[in-house]
């Protein structure tokens, strides 16, 4: 249901106490309901006394019902952030509807005081169709303010009280993801870093690669030392030949 949006531009000069919201409501709901049946009943009576006492309820209605939007005003400002996005639009229909209500007291009153004035049965017939209207929207009303309370959970205690820890973890974990950030950016920086250390590293063991160069001779040295003093190898001499058929030559004194 889309209604142009109203309120009421009137700023009380002192501070609304919270929680009050329940105790007018049940007046808001009874008051109507009342005045209806008191009416049916004057359908038959006919009683001037009956008409007067309809009346007064609605001048105190009016009252009753400007009391209600405006203490139902804190609770809802003062639990809506506390409320989740469809709880959000719940309330600020039922404030909506709640400003119509207001203003429709006030023409309710008017009705009455005209069918008394002008005593016809279609002025009273008009102020009755008014009236069970305003009866209807109003129930529709209390049944969206039934569900913000036990559905939603507006300005019940406990519930406000786990929402609080909600919303004090939701903190934490907002500085607990901005830490992290943080610390990846400081590993980034680290690593960033450390390929050049490495490469710095790596152009030293060029100056301490020249004396290993310069002592391979000397082992080429002692590799080839060996080579020269080298024992030559062992042959097997061939035995001499002898010639048995020369004489010998014995010595003589």
């Amino acid at each position: 249901m889309n209604l142009p949006v109203i309120d009421i531009p009137v700023k009380l000069p002192f501070d609304v106490p919270l929680l009050v919201h329940p105790i007018f409501v049940h007046f808001v709901v009874a008051i109507p309901i009342i005045v209806l049946l008191i009416e049916l009943i004057n359908l038959k009576a006919k009683r001037p006394a009956v008409s007067v006492t309809s009346l007064f309820l609605l001048t105190l209605a009016v009252i009753v019902y400007a009391g209600a939007f405006f203490t139902g005003k804190a609770d809802g400002s003062h639990a809506f952030s506390l409320l989740t996005p469809e709880a959000k639009d719940e309330l600020k229909f039922h404030k909506l509807l709640g400003t119509y209500l207001v203003y429709a007291v006030p023409v309710l009153l008017l009705l009455k005081a005209g069918a008394m004035a002008i005593r016809r049965t279609w002025a009273r017939n008009l102020f009755l169709t008014f009236l069970l209207i305003f009866i209807a929207v109003l129930l529709k009303q209390g049944k969206d303010g039934g569900e913000l309370v036990y559905e939603y959970g507006v300005n019940v205690k406990p519930v406000m009280a786990l929402q609080d820890r909600l919303d004090d973890m939701e903190f934490d974990m907002e500085d607990l993801k901005e830490e992290l950030q943080k610390a990846k950016a400081e590993c980034a920086e680290k690593s960033t870093t450390a390929p050049a250390v490495e490469e710095g590293n790596a152009t030293t063991p060029s100056t301490t690669a020249e004396p290993a160069a310069s002592q391979k001779p000397a082992e080429d040295n002692k590799t080839a030392a060996p080579a020269q003093n080298e024992v030559p190898a062992y042959r097997e001499s061939q035995p001499a030949e002898m010639n048995y058929s020369a004489p010998v030559p014995i010595p003589t004194h």
